[in-house]
C-alpha cells in the first residue's frame, strides 16, 4: 500500500531529486549520500530521482564529484584529471561535513557504482531513478557524453523507459546526448533565464533546471516555460519557503539537498 506521501506525489505528478543524493545530511556524492537518499525513498515508497555530476579521473573512471578539483570536498588537493581512481580510494571526502566520517562518508563513488546501487534497489522494488548532470567545461570534451552513451547502452538504459535523465548546462552537450542517445529524456540547466527568456527551449527539450533564485526575481518564467509545453525543474530548493514559492508557482519538479523538506513542506506532514 501506498503511503500518503507517495500517493501524494504520485496523484500530483510532481517529480523530487536528491541532490548529490541526500547531500544535505551526509557528505555529497559520496556513497553514503546516495545510499540514505535511496533508504529515504524506501521507506517512504516515494519515486525519487538520484543527481550526480560526473568526471573523468586520471585512468579514465567516471566518478560522482562536481568539482574538476578534488579541493572544497576533500582532505587533498588538485585537478580531478590528475588523479587515478586508487588514489582517490585514500581521499577523505567526507571531514569537510562531518566530525569523524565512516568509511562510507568518506568514499568517492563512481557512476558505475552508483548505477548499480540504483539497479539494486528497483530490483527491491524501489522507485529510483538519476538525474545524471555532465559537467562542462573539462579537459576531456564531449567525452564524457560518448562514455556515460556506452555505460547505458550496456545496461539497456538508453531506451524510452530508462531510470536515466541526461541534464546539463552546455547546449553542445546536450545535442550530443541528443545524437547518441536520442530517446532519453534531457534537461536544460540554467543559471541565468536570459539564455531561455521565453520558456522556449531546444529542439527535442522539454525539461528546463533554473536556478531557483532566479525564479524569484522572474516569477513569470514559470507560466511561459508551461505555455510553451514545458516543465520546470527549479534547483536548488532547500528552505520551507523556496518549496513553498516553487509550489505556489506551478513548477513540476524539485531539486533538493533535503528531500524530506520538501516532502514535509508540501504534505503538510513528518514524511519517513
Amino acid at each position: 500500500m501506498s503511503t500518503p506521501a507517495a500517493t501524494f506525489l504520485d496523484e500530483s505528478g510532481l517529480q523530487l531529486f536528491a541532490h548529490r543524493g541526500f547531500s544535505g545530511r551526509y557528505p555529497e556524492s559520496t556513497h553514503a549520500s546516495y545510499a540514505e537518499a535511496i533508504d529515504y525513498a524506501e521507506r517512504t515508497g516515494i519515486e525519487l530521482g538520484l543527481e550526480c555530476d560526473v568526471h573523468f579521473t586520471a585512468d579514465d573512471h567516471l566518478v560522482c564529484l562536481h568539482d574538476l578539483t578534488v579541493d572544497r570536498t576533500s582532505d587533498a588537493t588538485g585537478p580531478l584529471l590528475d588523479w587515478t581512481l586508487a588514489d582517490l580510494r585514500t581521499v577523505d571526502f567526507g571531514s569537510w561535513f562531518t566530525a569523524d566520517p565512516t568509511p562510507q562518508e568518506r568514499a568517492v563513488t563512481t557512476l558505475v557504482e552508483l548505477l548499480d546501487m540504483i539497479k539494486d534497489a528497483r530490483d527491491r522494488g524501489a522507485r529510483i531513478n538519476l538525474n545524471l548532470e555532465t559537467k562542462h567545461p573539462t579537459p576531456r570534451g564531449l567525452d564524457i557524453e560518448e562514455r556515460v552513451a556506452e555505460l547505458l547502452t550496456e545496461r539497456g538504459w538508453h531506451t524510452a523507459d530508462s531510470p536515466v535523465r541526461m541534464i546539463t548546462f552546455d547546449p553542445e552537450a546536450l545535442i550530443k546526448i541528443g545524437e547518441l542517445l536520442p530517446e532519453l529524456r534531457r534537461t536544460f540547466l540554467v543559471s541565468d533565464l536570459s539564455r531561455v527568456p521565453d520558456g522556449e527551449l531546444p529542439d527535442g527539450v522539454r525539461i528546463v533546471g533554473p536556478d531557483v533564485t532566479r525564479l524569484r526575481e522572474d516569477p513569470g518564467f514559470v507560466e511561459r516555460a508551461h505555455r510553451r509545453g514545458n516543465e520546470v525543474h527549479p534547483w536548488i530548493v532547500n528552505t520551507v519557503e523556496d518549496v513553498q514559492f516553487c509550489r505556489d508557482l506551478g513548477v513540476d519538479g524539485y531539486t533538493s539537498d533535503f528531500p524530506d523538506v520538501v516532502m514535509e513542506t508540501l504534505t503538510g506532514a513528518p514524511v519517513g
